[in-house]
């Protein structure tokens, strides 16, 4: 068995025992150590196994910083994966030959390479993780299937009687429908006002960006306008938001009342990794980063992280196929022939 053999032999065997997510996940970090290990060994007269068994802290610290270049990572997230992978496919090696490399399997040489791993991590002036990771396409079903069954199941009188929780569990589902397509940041939501909304049109004007509902949303949002209506009417008051508090009309409406019902299918209410999993799908559409910006309201550096885990997963495997895509481009050029 070679290299590349024992490396795809890893992935199956992430694949079989955590699923395909996973192993899609872990594909890009391997095949760039891959890549490093296949580098160095052309410079000594070793088998790869000798060769793995024998990195040393500074050669393994070498692998990190190839695989940040290769990727020009800008933040520490996708590097964080890339250890647990050396890690995972160490055990895989271990488990399979039994003695391995000291600096995955003895206690002290473990924590000598988290320290030294964590100060390369600083060298690099990567940014630190964000802790909010996009949520993945099984969550966001539930996540979409849990909203819709709440706001179908509206019981209009609940909500006038201001029954504890049904209107928060309403506008909830609403906003987090929102947050699911377009990836919109707590700010974009809370300044939207009723006249941002043409329920003619089905459309919802976001920061000046004019943005048409999907068919089943804007049949919701319909329905909720009237409750909206009768709402107000009946407590005799007036708002230009569109969703507002339902005890406290002039409160801003807080995280709890926004996200509540994320709790109810992610165990908490972190929006921002649901405003992610929507940025990932605009940016794999091909929309420039610095108008999905200025619609959603996340920074540069959210972008960034967003983007970086799009590369991850179209990570190419070997350099070889990196070359002949390469090649394939530059063939095009109108010069080449006449060159």
């Amino acid at each position: 068995m070679d290299f590349l053999d024992e490396v795809k032999e890893f992935l199956n065997n992430q694949k079989k025992e955590k699923g395909e997510a996973t192993a899609n996940t872990y594909r890009s970090k391997i095949y760039a150590f891959y890549e490093f290990v296949s580098l160095e060994l052309r410079e000594v007269d070793v088998t790869y196994i000798f060769f793995l068994n024998v990195m040393d802290k500074n050669k393994l610290l070498q692998s990190v910083e190839y695989y940040v270049k290769a990727g020009n990572l800008k933040s520490r997230a996708a590097v964080d994966i890339y250890y647990t992978v050396l890690g995972n496919f160490y055990k895989f090696l271990s488990n399979k030959y039994g003695k391995t490399n000291d600096y995955f399997q003895d206690s002290i040489k473990k924590e000598e390479f988290k320290e030294a791993f964590e100060s390369k991590i600083k060298q690099l002036r990567l940014r630190d993780s964000d802790m909010q990771e996009p949520i993945g396409r099984e969550t966001a079903e539930k996540v979409l299937e849990e909203c819709n069954k709440l706001i179908d199941g509206i019981d209009i009188e609940k909500i006038l009687r201001k029954e504890k929780g049904v209107y928060s569990n309403y506008i909830s589902s609403l906003i987090v429908k929102l947050v699911l397509i377009y990836g919109l940041k707590n700010e974009a939501i809370r300044k939207l006002k009723i006249k941002d909304y043409n329920d003619q049109l089905n459309d919802l004007i976001i920061n000046n960006y004019r943005v048409r509902l999907p068919d089943g949303l804007a049949i919701q949002m319909k329905k909720y306008k009237e409750i909206r209506k009768r709402f107000l009417e009946k407590y005799g008051i007036e708002s230009e938001r569109l969703f507002f508090d339902d005890y406290d009309i002039n409160k801003e409406l807080d995280n709890t009342k926004m996200y509540i019902v994320l709790k109810k299918v992610m165990g908490n209410m972190q929006a921002g990794g649901v405003a992610k999993y929507a940025i990932i799908q605009l940016l794999r559409e091909g929309i420039p980063a610095y108008i999905i910006s200025d619609f959603t309201n996340y920074k540069e550096e959210v972008l960034e992280y967003c983007q970086e885990q799009i590369d991850a997963e179209r990570g190419l495997s070997l350099l070889s196929e990196k070359s002949r895509i390469l090649d394939s481009a530059l063939r095009k050029n109108i010069l080449f022939d006449d060159m």
